[in-house]
Order: structure tokens, then sequence, then C-alpha cells
């Protein structure tokens, strides 16, 4: 693994598999925690990749990481006080301006970029590929409920190939706001499917369940062999 400081950041990346030919890059939206997720699911991938199941790829994250400000995309009073400060636009401009030029420049990189996050990560993984116009992205779990995002969607539709995945309790919670979340995910889908290849997971219970390996689901669907 090659860890690295880049604009006060600390960065991390990793090759997954071999390959004598460029490979496509993953970029992990999932907190500082991201390192610790990777470890849970290296094995399978590797495993995965090995069979000819998912073409051999890098994946690299970086932090740290505030929640509610960087994986917001625009500014929001939440509920209980919570204040989501919506600068996910200054760390899509770390991770065009400064990330991907280190990467591509130091890296056999083919050019496909998938950005994959959890939660808020999530939302700002569909965002950052309708912004950048990336190969595709994955959202587990992803923050769909967040006011304004449909509006947002149906104006900036991607192409590419997008994964959608979310615990069917999920919705289940008195929260006013996240509560939408299947209802919200169910139209992104609908919307999505008029630009692009996309597929619906319903996972098993709450949000907190299995978190790497609904992101290694994602991985393996994106990367998919051609």
């Amino acid at each position: 693994m090659m860890k690295f400081v880049l604009d006060q950041k600390y960065c991390w990346a990793e090759q997954l598999g071999s390959s004598d030919q460029p490979v496509p890059l993953v970029i992990l939206l999932s907190g500082d925690d991201s390192m610790q997720q990777l470890s849970e699911i290296r094995e399978m991938l590797l495993l995965r990749i090995a069979a000819g199941d998912c073409r051999p790829f890098l994946i690299t994250g970086f932090g740290p990481i505030d929640w509610d400000r960087d994986f917001t995309p625009w500014y929001l009073e939440g509920t209980g006080g919570r204040i989501f400060a919506g600068k996910a636009d200054k760390m899509l401009d770390f991770m065009k301006n400064a990330l991907l030029p280190m990467l591509q420049s130091t890296l056999s990189l083919s050019g496909e970029v998938y950005p994959i996050g959890y939660s808020l990560g999530g939302l700002t993984a569909l965002y950052a590929h309708c912004r950048l116009g990336f190969a595709g992205c994955g959202s587990c779990s992803g923050s769909l409920w967040f006011p304004g995002w449909l509006e947002f969607l149906q104006k900036h539709l991607p192409p590419g190939k997008v994964y959608l995945s979310l615990g069917g309790k999920e919705e289940k919670t008195k929260d006013p706001l996240m509560c939408e979340v299947g209802k919200a995910t169910q139209k992104s889908k609908e919307l999505l499917a008029k630009s692009a290849k996309v597929t619906y997971v319903k996972e098993p219970g709450g949000h907190f369940r299995e978190i790497p390996q609904r992101i290694g689901r994602a991985i393996l669907w994106l990367l998919e062999p051609i």
C-alpha cells in the first residue's frame, strides 16, 4: 500500500490484482475508516479477481473527513440542530485537481474512475459522478433523502454505470428526513435509468450492517469483466 500526504490530506492507494494493462481506479468515499474497511474485504476481492469475476484495479482513499461538511453538496439545517455545511464541491476540487493528476502521473491507470461511497459518502459519490462525469459510481446506503437531491439529479443525469443499494430497514426511522430514503432511492433509480446502466440491490438489515461487504459488492458489479 502506498501512503502519501497531498494538500494537507493523508492519502493511500493500493492495487488489487496484477495486470500488464492500465487498470481502473476506485475512489473510496467512506470516511476515515476506509483503509480498515478495505482490509475486511481485500481477501474476498482478490479471490474474485483471481477467479476472473472482477478486473484488477487501484483503490484509493483520503482523510481526514468531516462527514457533515465534506460529504454534503449544499447547506442544510437538519433535525436536532445538525448542520450539513455543504462543502462537497471543495472535496471534488481536491479529487479532480490534486489526487487524480498525482495518481495518473505516477501509476498505470486506464482512465476509468469510479467513486464509491457509503451513507453521506454514497450521496457524494453519485454527486461527484453527476458533476465530473466519471465512468460510473457506487452509492451504498446513500443518503439520497437529502433535500434537493432529486431536483438536482433531474437536471444532471450522468452516463456510465451506477450501483445503488439500501438496507431493507433503513427507511424505518423516526427521523423526518431520513425516513424518505427508500422512496428517494427508488426515484433516483428511475431517473438514472434514463441515462445510465443502473442496478439496485436491496440489502438485509439496517444502515450499519456489513458496511465493507456492501462496498465490496458495488466494486464487483462496477468492475465486472468487459
